[in-house]
């Protein structure tokens, strides 16, 4: 890269990649980073956007510094960063901006990490976890959850009975799931649920009882939320 390029945009569906050019100094990037933001503010709006940067590691406070650097430079709304490696991650977002499109009102709010025995994380709006929910941990929001890991805690969607709510997870080992005021038991024996094959799996009410199936084009179509 040269000095005009030690800073590159890619834009993806509800993100930015940012590519960094890992002999550059610092202050270099961080100038490079102003003024390409500043060209742009106009294109990106006011958008809420997910974030990515490749090409070299930065360190908790140099992440945070170019964060505060986009949303002081432009009306961007960071909600979340994410690694350089999580293309799988970047495809379930989309997934989950489209689902909350075309099914209830509620915002989102993004968690990066994993939710940790004992912790428990509570929204008013839907939630997109960045992470695992393990064992003893707990979820709860009046919305969606979507779970980019492995699911093996408690998760309460539409806990505010709104029984429209959905949760996702790319990995389903939970026991016990929630949508509004239906609640299911998870066991072996419990085949609906596929809980040994680890595909991607979408959970809703169907009538009176919560249903699981594997994420395809075909599910996602059929659906009735």
């Amino acid at each position: 890269m040269n000095s005009q390029n030690t800073v590159m945009l890619k834009s993806f569906k509800n993100g930015i990649n940012i590519k960094l050019d890992p002999e550059a100094d610092f202050e270099t990037i961080y100038q490079e980073l102003i003024e390409k933001f500043n060209a742009s503010a106009k294109f990106f709006g006011k958008a809420r956007l997910v974030i990515s940067f490749e090409g070299r590691t930065l360190t908790e406070d140099e992440e945070e510094f170019l964060i505060k650097c986009i949303q002081e430079n432009t009306d961007i709304t960071v909600a979340c960063v994410i690694g350089k490696n999580e293309a799988q991650e970047i495809q379930y977002i989309r997934a989950a901006n489209s689902f909350s499109e075309n099914s209830n009102e509620h915002g989102g709010q993004f968690y990066k990490g994993s939710i940790k025995a004992g912790e428990t994380i509570e929204t008013d709006s839907s939630l997109i976890v960045l992470g695992d929910v393990n064992n003893g941990g707990e979820v709860s929001a009046s919305g969606n959850v979507i779970i980019l890991g492995s699911l093996y805690g408690h998760v309460h969607a539409g806990c505010f009975g709104d029984d429209k709510s959905f949760i996702v997870a790319l990995d389903l080992k939970s026991s016990l799931i929630e949508i509004a005021d239906r609640k299911e038991l998870i066991t072996e024996k419990n085949s609906l649920f596929l809980k040994n094959k680890a595909v991607p799996k979408i959970i809703y009410v169907d009538g009176d009882v919560l249903r699981a199936k594997a994420i395809t084009t075909d599910t996602l179509n059929n659906l009735p939320l």
